[in-house]
């Protein structure tokens, strides 16, 4: 009981910290922690999203808010986009939900595997990034120690530079959703 307490505590304070755009750095330390700021830089992003992550294949991206969120983010524009770079991709992730909702808007979501990390303190690290100014970069893949930001344009850029280098590098390859 107290556990489900403190979740919600947590998410009213990540969801609040995405709608005001507030600059205020949040961290997390668990899988149900990253799925609560997943679902708020979905819901709140108006651009764009980009994710490097390993292969999508968890609850974090699997669930049914995420999910949903994800496609409303998508059908609101057309001029919206989704880039995915993951780094541990199979043909299992084809198989995911996420996968599913993403394969509906081929000309708004490009996917790419890419064999290789993204170090950060001498560590692999996983990120995403919205509008250029709201990001979570996870230092800590395997306890899912994350901090991010919902306003900081220079953290977020700086990530997102890093993010386009290997978007657009020919170490990547083309995944096809359909």
């Amino acid at each position: 009981m107290l556990d489900e307490k403190l979740k919600s505590v947590y998410a009213a304070e990540i969801f609040r910290l995405a709608e005001e755009r507030k600059d205020e750095n949040f961290y997390n330390s668990s899988a149900e922690h990253a799925a609560i700021v997943h679902r708020a830089l979905a819901k709140y992003a108006t651009e764009y999203i980009d994710i490097f992550s390993s292969s999508m294949c968890s609850d974090v991206s699997n669930n049914a808010e995420y999910c949903r969120l994800i496609k409303a983010f998508l059908d609101t524009d057309s001029k919206r986009s989704i880039r995915i770079i993951l780094t541990d991709y199979s043909d299992s992730f084809l198989k995911t939900d996420i996968a599913g909702v993403l394969a509906g808007y081929p000309s708004q979501v490009s996917v790419k595997s890419y064999n290789g990390k993204v170090m950060y303190k001498g560590k692999p690290a996983h990120f995403t990034v919205s509008d250029g100014r709201a990001f979570r970069l996870e230092t800590d893949i395997d306890a899912r120690m994350a901090f991010g930001n919902f306003n900081s344009p220079g953290q977020a850029g700086a990530l997102e530079n890093v993010f386009d280098k290997i978007f657009k590098s020919r170490l990547v390859e083309d995944v096809r959703l359909n």
